[in-house]
Order: structure tokens, then sequence, then C-alpha cells
């Protein structure tokens, strides 16, 4: 019976820990751009995103598996940061910054247990990385949805943050709109039509937010 309790403990200790790791991170942007000490945490990010994502689930009215796994995705997108830290995009090229969260995220679900549970998020991780499907391109436009508002947020609530510092955050964003992989949205087809207008939506929501 003890060493039931034991196994089971290290069981759950080994999904929880990285997460626990990132509530006492902050994210590095925010302390660097707009010099706030108390910033925004990884994890804070991560539990704005899934209100955002439960927001517009229902909007879109998506099936509750289709919103379990966005949720999925969004819990892991980050998860490497407990090893790696909070990099931003100007501090190192992005083709090292990926292999440095594939090693870290690897070494996080190596002893994962069930099984079943390493294979699914590794197979959720790739999908994420790769940003081809639809349902991580809506994964990476909440993430940049979600940084907006959070700029937005410090800008009309802390004192001392100007329009002027927030706006690289919003330039940011424009930029991914432009260039990143959501630039261009799948082709229009029978079974992606409304994954599409769906994207196209939100695309226009953080162009507002950023203007």
């Amino acid at each position: 019976m003890v060493r039931a309790t034991k196994s089971k403990r290290e069981s759950i200790s080994t999904i929880t820990e990285h997460f626990y790791k990132l509530k006492d991170l902050r994210r590095t942007g925010w302390k660097q751009k707009l010099e706030i000490e108390n910033a925004e945490s990884v994890a804070a990010h991560t539990l704005l995103m899934i209100v955002l994502i439960l927001f517009f689930s229902e909007k879109y009215q998506y099936s509750s598996k289709k919103k379990v796994r966005l949720i999925e995705m969004v819990l892991i997108h980050d998860l490497s940061e407990s090893i790696i830290g909070d990099i931003t995009p100007e501090t190192m090229n992005e083709n090292r910054k990926r292999r440095l969260e594939d090693k870290a995220f690897s070494k996080i679900t190596e002893k994962m247990s069930p099984k079943n549970m390493k294979k699914k998020y590794l197979e959720l991780w790739h999908e994420y990385q790769m940003k081809k499907s639809s349902d991580s391109k809506f994964v990476h436009l909440i993430d940049k949805l979600e940084m907006v508002l959070q700029a937005n947020y410090y800008l009309n609530h802390r004192r001392g943050i100007k329009p002027e510092t927030v706006r690289t955050f919003f330039r940011s964003a424009l930029s991914y709109l432009s260039y990143g992989p959501n630039s261009q949205l799948p082709k229009t087809s029978k079974k992606n039509i409304q994954d599409t207008k769906d994207l196209q939506d939100i695309k226009e929501i953080l162009e507002y937010f950023c203007n």
C-alpha cells in the first residue's frame, strides 16, 4: 500500500513540478521592456489563454473534444520554459530556440506516466511547433492576442506605462500576422471552411487591439 501510494505521488509530482515552476517564472518581455517587477508569470499567461479558448469555443460552438484539445495544447505550449526560461525573440535565433525547447520538452516528458500521456503530449507539442494545423494556428494566434491584451491592461492599470512603451508588443503581433505562419490561412474547403473563418475572425480581433 505504501509503495503504491509513493508511486502515485511520484507520478503526480512528475506532471505538476514543471507547471509549478511556471508559476514562479516571470514573462521576460514585461520585465525588460516595461520594467515591471511583479510582472505576469508564464502560468498566468497560460491561464488567460485558456480563458480565451473557452470564450472562443463558446462563440464558435466548438465540440467538447476540440475545446479540450485546444486547452491541452495551450497547457503545454510554454512548458519547456520551466527548464530554459522565457527567451525573447530578439535574444536568440529562432532555430536555436526551437532546438532548446524540443530538448527541454523531451526531458520533461521522458518520465511521464502513463506512457500514453507522454505520447499524446509529444504529438501535441510537435503539432504546435510545426504551426501547420488549424488548431496550432489557432493557439499561436491566442498566444499573441493574450500578449496584446496584457499590454493594454498594463497601459490602463499601471502607473508610468506609456503608449510608446507598449507599442513594441503591438508591432510584434502585427509582424507575426504579416510574416508568420498565420499570414497564410488554410485553403478554403468543405472540411476546413469553418476553421479558416474562425482564424480570420481572431486575426481581425487581434489587429483591432493593436491599432
